[in-house]
């Protein structure tokens, strides 16, 4: 096996994940059956290998700007998610530092987190180790293509790799990647601004999400926060961003009024165009996988395995019917 990285290990989308472990939101079954199965996958795979930090820390729902809450409670409950109603008391003895809280409030007790760059490095680790050979900062020009139309490899700075399957799991430049072989992938690629502030005492334990505003606090105090899961507008200045981030952790956390930035990161979600993943085979060449999808951190564990076993053993999991590479072709 053969991994290349056009950047460093997790360095490039992942390093600008919020990482949160999920299954909610506006998400049909198909979507929410494999969230849910890879959310079980996560303390697996943080047992399995070292250094990989996950911590199911669950999350506390205060956004009534994007949920209808109590009807998010009932739909979710319904398919057997761990979600349940807090009252306004009980919310602040979960989470003293939270301000203005305001009901309907929802919690989950088995929603996570993720150092997602750390996971990601660990997971190259282990790899290396199998006797995988990892290159990183040397982006992929081309998937090659033998003389009967089935991929054999890929082409970086101008010199093949030579592959019985090449798998893409290049994120938003995956269309650039695919599209030269006639695969269509239409894909949008909202832009994320989260801020890390320096480290604080520790203020709160689980996920929280307030209207405008989800914040959680990192093994070393630092604060990480974004702003919206849809992409913020382009037109902003992603430091302004952060620095308004940083505002409203202040005023909303007892605790954090000091709070100073440390940093900032801006990543590009990337979200197929009907908003679900795509991972399979394309059907009009063979040799090609592709795995790309928003949510990369809440699908990883699960989207592994399946792939490795499509590719390994030709047993392709049901879950993934919905989420084939077939269904923007023409």
């Amino acid at each position: 096996m053969t991994l290349i990285e056009a950047g460093g290990i997790g360095l490039q989308a992942t390093a600008a994940s919020w990482a949160w472990t999920n299954a909610t939101a506006h998400n049909p079954k198909p979507y929410f059956d494999l969230r849910a199965a890879s959310m079980a996958e996560w303390p697996r795979l943080a047992a399995a290998v070292p250094d990989l930090t996950y911590v199911e820390s669950g999350t506390l729902y205060a956004d009534n700007d994007r949920f209808d809450t109590e009807a998010f409670i009932a739909n979710h409950t319904a398919w057997g998610y761990d979600l349940r109603p807090v009252s306004l008391e009980q919310a602040q003895q979960y989470e003293p530092a939270v301000r203005n809280l305001v009901g309907p409030l929802a919690l989950s007790d088995s929603e996570g987190a993720v150092d997602a760059s750390a996971a990601a490095v660990a997971l190259a680790t282990q790899a290396r180790k199998a006797g995988a050979m990892v290159f990183t900062g040397i982006p992929v020009d081309a998937v090659s293509v033998d003389g009967t139309g089935r991929v054999d490899g890929v082409i970086m700075n101008e010199a093949p790799i030579k592959a019985d399957e090449v798998i893409v799991a290049a994120g938003a430049e995956t269309p650039r990647i695919v599209e030269p072989l006639g695969v269509a992938l239409p894909m949008n690629a909202p832009r994320g601004v989260l801020a890390t502030t320096k480290p604080l005492p520790r203020l709160i334990d689980r996920n929280i999400l307030l209207p405008g505003l989800h914040v959680r606090q990192k093994a070393d105090g630092a604060l990480l926060a974004g702003a919206s899961f849809g992409g913020e507008a382009a037109d902003l200045a992603p430091e302004q961003i952060a620095q308004d981030l940083v505002a409203r952790m202040r005023t909303s956390l007892t605790g954090a009024e000091g709070a100073e930035l440390d940093h900032f990161s801006v990543g590009y979600r990337p979200t197929p165009a009907d908003g679900f993943p795509v991972i399979g085979r394309p059907s009009k060449i063979a040799g090609l996988y592709i795995a790309t999808m928003h949510s990369g951190v809440t699908l990883a564990p699960i989207v592994a395995r399946f792939v490795a076993d499509e590719i390994l053993d030709d047993r392709r999991d049901p879950l993934l019917a919905p989420f084939g590479a077939d269904r923007f072709q023409d």
